[in-house]
C-alpha cells in the first residue's frame, strides 16, 4: 500500500503514525512509495489502534506540552494545551529567577512540575500523585530532563509542611457527566484523574484544606466550567480570587487564588 492510501484511508495523523510504527522520521515516510508486507503489518497495527478510539499520544507514547515532549501511556492523563494556562499563571506571578517551593497536587505524568522546574532554575517542586502507575511516568520525565535534584514525587501530601504554591489540574468533571465524554477520553484515560465527584469540586475542598495546612500564599488551579468559578470563590474561604487567565477560547482556565 502506499503513503496516499493510508492517509486517506485514516486522515492527516497517519504520518505520525507510520512514523513511529517504522521508527524514522517524518520526512522518511513522505519520501517512500510503497511499504514491505512486514512494514505494512507494523503500520496496521497502529492504525488499528486508533481507529479502535485510542489516544494517538497513547501510541506515539509521548504528548507536547509548553514546548516539550512528556512520555505518556495508558494510567496516566495525556496533558492538554488548556492546561498550559497554569504555567502562564506562575510565569506572570514570579521572576524567572526567583527561589520558591511549589506543590503540583495530582501531577499525574509530571508535565506541570517538570515544566515549572525547567522554567524556574531556582525552584524546587514537591509533585504529589496517588497513583504508583501514574508517578513512574512523573519521575521518569524528571530523570527525561535532569531534574530529579530539585524535585520529589510523594503519594501523600500530608508529608508536606509548607510550601509557597499549590498548583494543580485537578479531577473536575462531575461523575454524572463521565460518561457523555468522547471515546478517547471516556474509554482510555483514567478516571480517577476525571472525575471530581458528585458536583465536580470534591477535590478542590481537599486542594483548599491542604493549602490553609501548609501555610502556602497562592492556589492556582484549572476549572471545566463557569460554575466552578463562583463555586470555587465559595469554598476558599482564606483566600481570593486575585487573577484568571483564559484559554484559546477565551474562558477562564486557570483561576489564582492568594491568600488573604
Amino acid at each position: 500500500m502506499k503513503v496516499s492510501d493510508y492517509v486517506r484511508r485514516s486522515g492527516h495523523e497517519t504520518v505520525w503514525l507510520i512514523a513511529h510504527a517504522l521508527g524514522v522520521k517524518h520526512s522518511e515516510v513522505y519520501a517512500r512509495c510503497e511499504f514491505s508486507p512486514e512494514e505494512a503489518a507494523k503500520i496496521e497495527s497502529v492504525i488499528a489502534r486508533r481507529e479502535k478510539g485510542e489516544p494517538l499520544q497513547y501510541i506515539m507514547g509521548e504528548a507536547d506540552f509548553f514546548g516539550r515532549d512528556f512520555a505518556v501511556g495508558d494510567g496516566v492523563l495525556i496533558p492538554r494545551h488548556d492546561t498550559e494556562t497554569l504555567i502562564i499563571a506562575m510565569i506572570k506571578l514570579f521572576a524567572r529567577d526567583e527561589a520558591f517551593t511549589f506543590i503540583d497536587w495530582g501531577t499525574g505524568s509530571g508535565c506541570i512540575g517538570a515544566t515549572l522546574l525547567m522554567e524556574f532554575p531556582k525552584a524546587r517542586g514537591c509533585l504529589v500523585e496517588a497513583s504508583y502507575n501514574a508517578a513512574n511516568y512523573a519521575r521518569a520525565n524528571l530523570s527525561r530532563y535532569a531534574l530529579t535534584d530539585r524535585a520529589i514525587i510523594l503519594h501523600d501530601m500530608n508529608a508536606v509542611k509548607e510550601c509557597r504554591v499549590i498548583i494543580s489540574n485537578p479531577p473536575y468533571i462531575p461523575s454524572g457527566e463521565i460518561s457523555g465524554l468522547v471515546r478517547t477520553v471516556r474509554d482510555y484515560e483514567p478516571h480517577f484523574a476525571l472525575d471530581g465527584g458528585q458536583d465536580g469540586l470534591m477535590c478542590y475542598r481537599q486542594i483548599f484544606r491542604q493549602a490553609e495546612r501548609v501555610m502556602c500564599q497562592y492556589v492556582i488551579l484549572e476549572i471545566g466550567s463557569m460554575y466552578q468559578v463562583q463555586s470555587l470563590q465559595d469554598i476558599s474561604s482564606k483566600f481570593t480570587l486575585c487573577g484568571k487567565v483564559y484559554d484559546d477560547g477565551n474562558f477562564p482556565r486557570c483561576l489564582v487564588f492568594k491568600k488573604e
